[in-house]
């Protein structure tokens, strides 16, 4: 099954609530991109929509996917939520 990663906006929300995931579930980041031969750099141009091509896609399900998909799912959607209400704050 593929993860479908429609529901995520690339950028700094979703670089850092992948990063989260990885912490709650004892990883981190630079050491799945030691592990898998992927380099950091290109890791950051995925989660931050700089490459957003085919092989993009398929390592931002894998990255998700390896940092726990429901962990991020959550994360991602409460800090959304906190930047959506954020930003009401500053419209009124």
């Amino acid at each position: 099954m593929t993860l479908n990663i429609s529901k995520y906006q690339p950028g700094l929300i979703l670089h850092e609530s992948i990063i989260g995931s990885f912490r709650a579930n004892s990883d981190n980041l630079h050491a799945w991109c030691e592990r898998n031969g992927v380099n950091k750099s290109v890791v950051r141009n995925v989660t931050f929509g700089q490459t957003g091509g085919p092989k993009s896609k398929v390592l931002l399900a894998e990255l998700i996917e390896a940092a726990g998909a429901e962990t991020v799912s959550h994360i991602y959607e409460r800090r959304m939520a906190q930047h959506a209400a954020d930003l009401n704050k500053g419209a009124a």
